[in-house]
């Protein structure tokens, strides 16, 4: 090769590389910044592209995946969140001490399993919320409306309405009407903020941009709210405020149609969609379970359904229950399910018979009196888990294997995945219960259908 070939050789693969980096730096770690985008959280984990990703916050993904106390963490915060949220469900409040504010229920996060990533303002600014169908205010951390200008340093995990140029503030539907809102909580967390409008950006595999949306601008907390920046509320028109609804300010959009499905924390490939792609991409399984309307007096912000009865091996335990006055929630921010006293003791009695085989192990204190029938499973390959099934009106939902059980932090043991309701009569279908299943939740002609895994 001569001195000019062997020139012009290298500049040909220099160009090469250059094009190579061209088209390859979007993606990583030198991808240049871009003005429009100057907030942004860090991503979700990375997986297969569809609908607006699903992630389970423990998944191995995760910082918060690393911890080895996940699961009595995740127990923790979930009786915390029962407590406190469920002190609504007939419409009532308790009786708070001299002084103290009243709680509201509808903002606590829990154990917050299942993170959403949407996006807010214009330029956006990027968060990672909770999936709650259990709670209808979507709320976001954020700087006080009252500061001005934006500044030009910024925290990630803070919404700023001095930065976006679409902010407002939000018009109280009624003269009487309070758009400041505080809540203090029983595990002694508070937060405080104002309700405000900006245009709403979610992602499904399409792009929607809600204009106007409005939520909860929260300026001042106090407690254990993990990493979620705040909560993407999908349940119905609540008491309060109910026209703030994410189901109702998308109605014209989406028409109250929704699916999801949860990830196990070992996966990180879950989903939810909206509208019609939502009865697309989780078609009709064949079989529903109707939509229940709230009885008077009960909080008419959950999903209500009818839950007949449960078997488990071939012993079947009828649920006290009634369409004309329904007890049982679906609840996507609760993990475990809690069921009525007299059923759980009666399911519990039987999988213990179930579990004979198996030696018993005293429940580890780290689970905060949540599970309290546990074994250890570190010598045997393939245990065989007792068959539970949820019998709702019209629909069976065969109970996957990991439904049934909740391994421990030590993953030798596992335990009966279900908990007693203090709450007389109360049934809360949990997440842990729902993984891998795709569930669509159609408003307008009041069913949830339950169809096979696919996440």
């Amino acid at each position: 090769m001569t001195g000019s070939s062997a020139s012009m050789a290298i500049v040909h693969i220099f160009l090469c590389y250059i094009l190579f980096l061209s088209f390859n730096k979007p993606f990583g770690h030198g991808a240049p910044l871009v003005k429009s985008k100057p907030h942004a959280t860090p991503s979700l984990c990375s997986g297969s592209e569809h609908g607006l990703r699903v992630v389970h916050k423990y998944a191995p993904c995760t910082p918060l995946g690393q911890k080895k106390s996940a699961s009595s963490q995740i127990l923790a915060e979930d009786e915390r969140r029962v407590q406190v949220r469920y002190t609504g469900i007939y419409n009532r409040r308790p009786v708070w001490g001299k002084g103290e504010r009243e709680r509201d229920p509808d903002v606590s996060i829990g154990a917050g399993n299942y993170l959403v990533q949407v996006r807010f303002g214009t330029p956006v600014q990027t968060f990672n919320l909770t999936l709650d169908t259990g709670s209808y205010k979507t709320w976001v951390r954020c700087q006080p409306t009252t500061m001005s200008p934006c500044p030009k340093q910024q925290n990630a995990s803070l919404y700023y309405p001095s930065c976006s140029s679409t902010y407002s503030n939000a018009t109280c539907s009624t003269p009487s009407c309070n758009n400041d809102d505080e809540e203090n909580y029983m595990d002694n967390s508070e937060i405080a903020g104002t309700y405000v409008a900006d245009t709403l950006r979610i992602e499904d595999g399409d792009e929607y941009d809600i204009p106007k949306f409005v939520f909860l601008c929260v300026y001042h907390e106090k407690g254990e709210f993990e990493d979620a920046n705040g909560i993407l509320g999908l349940g119905l028109s609540g008491t309060s405020h109910g026209s703030y609804a994410l189901t109702t300010q998308t109605a014209a959009m989406f028409h109250k149609v929704f699916c999801h499905c949860l990830p196990t924390s070992t996966n990180s490939d879950g989903y939810v969609y909206f509208g019609e792609k939502a009865r697309e991409k989780c078609p009709f399984s064949g079989s529903y379970t109707p939509l229940l309307s709230s009885p008077s007096g009960h909080d008419p912000s959950f999903y209500y359904v009818n839950l007949i009865s449960i078997t488990i091996g071939q012993k079947r335990v009828n649920i006290s229950s009634s369409v004309s006055s329904p007890r049982t929630i679906l609840d996507s921010g609760t993990v475990i399910t809690r069921l009525p006293s007299s059923v759980y003791s009666v399911l519990r009695s039987e999988f213990r018979g179930l579990m004979s085989e198996y030696p018993p192990v005293s429940t580890p204190p780290s689970h905060d009196n949540v599970l309290d029938t546990c074994y250890n499973l570190k010598e045997y390959n393939n245990p065989v888990i007792p068959k539970m099934v949820l019998h709702f009106e019209n629909l069976d939902l065969d109970l996957d294997q990991t439904a049934v059980t909740w391994t421990a932090d030590d993953t030798s043991q596992v335990c009966f995945a279900f908990a007693e309701c203090k709450e007389d009569g109360l049934t809360i279908i949990g997440n842990h219960q729902q993984q891998k299943r795709n569930i669509l939740y159609n408003v307008p002609e009041q069913r949830v259908e339950i169809g096979h895994d696919n996440c």
